[in-house]
């Protein structure tokens, strides 16, 4: 069998899905992937690193710097402690953890993303918005998991999302 994976991240990667309370919205990221030699959306996705982070949470907040010049809020695991993480895929090894952040702050200087994510455009979308990309094809899978858990997650606390 073919099996594919990031041994140097410890095969583990983090996904942030991004709450702004007061306005409903999620930010929403669309970048070239690949795989695909398309755009795509998905929320802030990164490797763990372990010469730069010492967990998969301060990578999930690194990414989020890099990829969407967000940093702070309020955030949430989204997967217990002891969880090993969600498979990436059939043929994947890489496992990754997703998170929720609620209310971060623009920063005046985000660090300089990686060469590959020259192509990111963000945006601020609706739950409505968020759904339809959701299931058009266009999203990627980990952003998919990530999304249905965090609006699992805030519904339950008793967030108006409105849906």
């Amino acid at each position: 069998f073919d099996i594919v994976g990031h041994p140097r991240s410890s095969f583990q990667f983090a996904v942030v899905f991004v709450y702004w309370s007061e306005r409903k919205r999620v930010t929403l990221l669309r970048e070239f992937a690949q795989a695909a030699a398309d755009l795509v959306y998905n929320f802030p996705t990164g490797s763990y690193d372990a010469g730069k982070d010492a967990s998969l949470q301060q990578s999930a907040a690194r990414e989020l710097s890099e990829e969407a010049g967000l940093t702070g809020g309020t955030w949430h695991r989204l997967l217990d402690d002891d969880h090993p993480g969600i498979l990436e895929g059939k043929w994947c090894s890489n496992r990754f953890r997703p998170y929720l952040a609620v209310d971060p702050r623009p920063m005046a200087h985000p660090p300089k993303r990686d060469a590959e994510e020259f192509s990111i455009e963000t945006s601020r979308v609706t739950f409505p918005e968020l759904k339809r990309l959701m299931y058009s094809g266009e999203m990627m899978v980990p952003s998919i998991v990530t999304a249905n858990m965090a609006i699992e997650r805030l519904l339950k606390e008793g967030h108006d999302l409105g849906l």
